[in-house]
């Protein structure tokens, strides 16, 4: 099905495809974000771009979206040796196998929430002078924290000059009509041969669309997107490539999930009883059931990293 009143806002292709459909299994359905953004919302595909985007939500009501559901969320009680933490360890473990971290590193990461990056590159690199923008407050005792506000609006808020921009999980949640002009702040504010991490959720193949994700590439897509805006490709991998195209590849995935509960479950009560804990239990408990050796996640994902 083809839709002629939208166009690509990369190509300006008008034969755009009407494939996917928002589930209605929105996170935080019991607040009132919902009114601004919800399964109601319409995706375009552009077959040219090989993405897929919602733009149909205004910027001003996707920024309400996040900013209720922000003022909604619980402080977390974070894990001690959280450095650890599988899906940023992982991550760093990725960059630092096709990237060196310099000293004295300038950071940008884009809505790292409660935890973030920082803990986790600190292992490899301690002088970091690190930067980012989220409603969230970090309380990581490290010098060199500087929060640059809760949004962030490109050409019109100026950025520092970095050497690394970390987007986990934050590239699917821009504004299509404004990610043309987040690449190019970026490209602008990146110091010579500064590097862009990128990890997002592989939702084509994932076959799960939900609100508030607003972008959706395939990995030729995400390639041709950042070559658009002269970045060089420096590393790209899929995770878990099994493509998730009916209910019993869902469910044989659900189930692997679901195996991790037990572990979740010992994580909350550990969360609660760790400062009463010696430090050496604490550490080996840590290891032992939270550190994971491959994908933190058995849905499909895609790791990238360009260079200026």
């Amino acid at each position: 099905m083809s839709t002629n009143s939208k166009k690509c806002f990369l190509c300006k292709n008008t034969d755009l495809q009407k494939k996917y459909y928002y589930q209605d299994n929105i996170k935080n359905k019991n607040i009132e974000s919902n009114n601004y953004f919800n399964s109601n919302n319409k995706i375009y595909t552009c077959e040219i771009c090989k993405f897929s985007f919602c733009d149909d939500v205004s910027i001003d009501d996707l920024d309400k979206f996040y900013q209720i559901a922000s003022e909604k969320k619980e402080d977390t009680v974070t894990n001690k040796f959280k450095e650890f933490n599988s899906r940023f360890f992982s991550q760093v473990l990725y960059f630092i196998n096709h990237c060196s971290l310099k000293p004295n590193l300038k950071v940008l990461e884009i809505g790292p929430n409660h935890q973030g990056i920082l803990p986790s590159l600190k292992i490899f690199q301690n002088k970091i002078i690190y930067y980012y923008f989220d409603q969230v407050k970090l309380k990581h005792k490290f010098d060199d924290i500087i929060k640059l506000g809760n949004f962030w609006t490109p050409k019109k808020d100026r950025l520092p000059k970095v050497d690394l921009i970390w987007m986990s999980h934050s590239l699917e949640h821009i504004h299509p009509k404004q990610l043309c002009d987040v690449l190019e702040s970026f490209y602008d504010c990146l110091n010579t041969k500064g590097k862009i991490f990128v990890e997002i959720p592989y939702d084509i193949k994932n076959n799960d669309f939900i609100a508030p994700h607003t972008l959706f590439f395939e990995t030729e897509g995400l390639i041709n997107l950042f070559k658009k805006f002269n970045f060089k490709i420096v590393s790209i991998s899929e995770i878990n490539k099994e493509q998730i195209i009916d209910d019993e590849i869902k469910l044989r995935i659900q189930n692997k999930n679901k195996s991790k509960l037990s572990v979740n479950i010992i994580s909350k009560v550990y969360q609660k009883i760790q400062k009463f804990l010696p430090e050496k239990i604490v550490k080996k408990f840590a290891f032992r059931n939270f550190v994971l050796n491959g994908p933190y996640t058995n849905l499909p994902i895609i790791r990238m990293i360009v260079e200026k």
